[in-house]
């Protein structure tokens, strides 16, 4: 009989226990400690940099489509990593992904010679610009295309450009032009060079690097536009770190150092 009353109190004891757990308010229940990007970056030595490697002199790999990725993104993302004091490694993936792939967390930035816009400061952090461009049209030397004073000028003509770029948006907006959308740079250069296209939509940078082996020409230039690298909202810390290793790299000069290196 002890017995039973010992089980009975301690089922009473329990359900007591329960519903005090219920009426305790949710705001007086802590949350778990915060473990920033920053920190889990520094934890686990190493900053994955999503990128897509079709792109030179921003990044390429330096066999198509094996071997190491290098390009002018890839030094300013080492620079970044040096001052956290981990080990640098860049992911590749289509253009097009990049933004998604940063949100759910399988990369920590992104450094791809994107542009900022605010659609895309809509979905991610953006740093401080690293660097201008200008986006150009590009055509075949032999081309009988001659310079034209706005894109509308492309109308009925096929052009291709990159997927997931504003140069796409641009050319889509126009309403007269056939576009092409590729999901790296590097197809898109082998569509105009075979003559699949009628002219190809690139930052300038891209056309520089394209120029020192195929015979080429700019028919259209934009204004200068900012380009930024990205993380994941809600990660000041690690955003602190990659504005003022750009800051810093204008300032000492690495930046200039790296504009010869890449662009010449």
């Amino acid at each position: 009989m002890k017995r039973e009353f010992a089980i009975i109190g301690f089922i009473a004891c329990l359900g007591v226990g329960l519903l005090s757990g219920l009426l305790i308010p949710l705001d007086l229940i802590p949350e778990p400690a915060r473990v920033s990007l920053h920190d889990q970056i520094i934890s686990r030595g190493e900053l994955i940099v999503g990128t897509s490697a079709d792109y030179p002199p921003f990044e390429n790999f330096t066999y198509p489509f094996t071997g190491a990725i290098e390009g002018f993104d890839v030094d300013v993302s080492q620079l970044i990593a040096d001052d956290l004091g981990v080990t640098l490694t860049m992911t590749h993936m289509d253009f097009g992904s990049l933004i998604s792939a940063c949100r759910a967390g399988t990369v920590d930035m992104i450094a791809a010679a994107m542009t900022y816009t605010e659609e895309r400061a809509g979905s991610l952090a953006a740093s401080i610009t690293y660097i201008t461009v200008s986006q150009v049209v590009i055509v075949k030397d032999a081309s009988p295309l001659t310079t034209i004073n706005d894109l509308g000028d492309l109308g009925g003509l096929t052009v291709g450009c990159q997927t997931g770029t504003v140069m796409q948006d641009e050319l889509t907006a126009l309403g007269n032009v056939t576009v092409n959308a590729y999901p790296s740079a590097v197809v898109l250069m082998t569509n105009l060079i075979n003559d699949n296209i009628a002219a190809a939509y690139v930052d300038e940078p891209v056309f520089s690097s394209y120029n020192r082996t195929e015979d080429l020409r700019i028919i259209f230039s934009t204004g200068s536009e900012p380009l930024s690298l990205w993380t994941r909202y809600g990660e000041p810390e690690l955003l602190y770190v990659m504005n003022l290793a750009i800051f810093d790299a204008y300032l000492d000069g690495t930046m200039y150092d790296l504009f010869d290196t890449w662009f010449g």
